[in-house]
């Protein structure tokens, strides 16, 4: 049996030629929406000019000033947010997204449209996020209707069918979810991931104070 490719050939191409240039992991990462152990694997080898090398590390220290500012604005707002009027809202998305969201970016998985459905309300009228911001795919194992799925998450988060990407599970891998999972990621979603972090360690602290 002939296997697929993960990635083509182009796009591995690609990948090296702006590593050679100088672009960073993380640039690879978004740029070409692979992993890191992906990007890692097909770039580890090449052998970069000492000036590059600086180039690249001169980038990382000023990335790592601008998160950790981030991070601070991302905890006072959070204390805000946690005391006020809407703190029920806020303590619910922080709960929900505890237990099933990416410790490492802002994606969200679950298999309930209704849980989907409140996260995504939550995020629009009291996180001010745009719906068009917010990427929806779903993964279909073998033994699912693709269109009854498709039909399901459309029809349950209000959204167009072309809006929603779908994966289709090739490992033969039987799923007992009925409609399949759903994963929500967040474009440009790095602060909002650092804020809901922070909202979680508030009420945490709020509980069960240290």
């Amino acid at each position: 049996m002939k296997l697929m490719r993960k990635y083509s050939n182009t796009k591995i191409e690609n990948l090296k030629k702006e590593r050679k240039k100088g672009a960073s992991i993380q640039k690879l990462m978004k740029e070409f929406s692979m992993p890191k152990t992906s990007v890692w694997n097909h770039i580890h080898n090449i052998k970069l000019p000492e000036k590059i090398k600086k180039e690249i590390r001169s980038r990382q220290g000023g990335s790592k000033k601008r998160s950790e500012k981030k991070w601070e604005e991302a905890k006072k707002q959070s204390l805000l947010l946690s005391k006020g009027r809407n703190k029920l809202f806020y303590t619910a998305v922080a709960m929900l997204y505890w237990a099933e969201g990416n410790k490492k970016g802002f994606v969200f998985t679950n298999t309930d449209g209704k849980m989907i459905n409140f996260f995504i309300f939550i995020l629009e009228y009291y996180f001010g996020i745009k719906r068009e911001d917010i990427k929806i795919t779903i993964r279909v194992f073998s033994n699912l209707n693709k269109k009854e799925c498709i039909d399901y998450w459309a029809k349950i988060l209000n959204t167009p069918k072309q809006r929603i990407t779908v994966y289709m599970n090739d490992g033969g891998t039987k799923g007992k979810a009925r409609f399949g999972i759903c994963r929500l990621t967040l474009k440009n979603g790095g602060y909002y991931h650092k804020l809901i972090q922070s909202l979680i360690e508030n009420f945490y602290l709020q509980i069960i104070p240290l």
